[in-house]
């Protein structure tokens, strides 16, 4: 049998890890009635509260308008708030309502039992070292030219 470049293994790895993190995802936001890339949104607005439209945008590598739709979604919901920034009246800022937290609140509950679960199944002893690989793949990732930019 020939063997494969060892890129490919990591590939199959990270595409595995994509679909199975993605699907809890889609599971874990559809049962708190949002998409998952509206709990993208609500995470990151949990983590930088009063963050610009522009700059969540760049946060999240999604591009202005697709966010800007789910940010109204969002508003609509009474999950978000979108106020001219007070710096520059020329700029949205988002935060969470109260009903957002509460949402946050149960995404993140939902997804630490998740991560939980994943851990028991990780010899104790090893449970360090994956997750300073994540971040070493995370970081490493950040920093290819070819990775992690939004589609034109």
């Amino acid at each position: 049998m020939k063997q494969l470049p060892q890129y490919v293994n990591v590939r199959e790895v990270l595409q595995l890890l994509v679909r199975r993190f993605g699907l809890l995802q889609k599971d874990g936001a559809q049962c708190c009635g949002i998409s998952v890339v509206q709990s993208h949104i609500i995470y990151e607005l949990y983590k930088r509260p009063e963050i610009a439209l522009n700059e969540l945008s760049d946060v999240l590598s999604i591009d202005t308008s697709t966010l800007s739709r789910q940010v109204q979604q969002l508003v609509e919901n009474d999950l978000l708030n979108r106020l001219p920034d007070p710096k520059d009246r020329r700029y949205v800022v988002l935060s969470l309502t109260e009903k957002g937290e509460e949402q946050y609140n149960e995404i993140a509950k939902t997804m630490e039992e998740y991560v939980l679960g994943i851990f028991k199944n990780v010899p104790e002893d090893k449970r360090e070292q994956v997750l300073e690989s994540l971040q070493i793949l995370s970081d490493a990732m950040s920093l290819s030219p070819n990775c992690c930019t939004p589609p034109l």
